[in-house]
């Protein structure tokens, strides 16, 4: 309690603006009444004791009702920068599998591709083996040709050696 017997603000030293207000009300309420007016007579120097305790109060109140909305600014602020930079971070985070999906999509490319390139050099070995085979075969099948002319021949050659040397014997 005040010297006044009001609350004192514990912060500031200042008579709570409710209570003062509240006094004032009071104070008109026990006043006494003029006769066929809607006046009421106060005691002046109580009235301007509130009064004065209202002048030092509403400024104190004041400041701490800006204290209270600069609080509020720097929390809300501080709010927007972590806000911010949980954004930017998630940008970040979001480029980053973003990028790592595009290298794997890229590297999946390269890989198909690779493998495309392989199966086609793979198709063109087994041609080539293929083709370099069948001309292996067909020299193979030359040479038995070749070598069964030159038997034949030698056949032949045998049997009319034969034939004459049984026809020289024979006479």
């Amino acid at each position: 309690m005040d010297e006044r017997g009001g609350p004192q603000d514990e912060q500031h030293g200042t008579a709570d603006i409710l209570y003062l207000v509240d006094r004032l009300e009071e104070l008109v309420g026990i006043g006494k009444r003029v006769p066929f007016s809607g006046r009421v007579m106060v005691e002046e120097e109580e009235f301007l004791a509130l009064v004065d305790q209202l002048r030092v109060a509403i400024p104190n109140e004041i400041k701490q009702a800006q204290r209270v909305i600069k609080e509020r600014e720097r929390i809300i602020g501080e709010a927007q920068d972590e806000a911010a930079e949980i954004i930017a971070s998630a940008k970040d985070r979001t480029e980053l599998l973003v990028s790592q999906h595009g290298i794997m999509l890229e590297a999946r490319k390269r890989g198909e591709e690779v493998l495309r390139l392989a199966e086609e050099q793979r198709q063109r070995t087994k041609g080539e083996v293929d083709y370099f085979m069948l001309e292996q075969f067909q020299l193979i099948e030359d040479a038995i040709r070749r070598g069964m002319a030159v038997m034949e021949e030698a056949a032949e050659q045998t049997l009319e050696t034969i034939l004459e040397a049984k026809d020289l014997v024979g006479k």
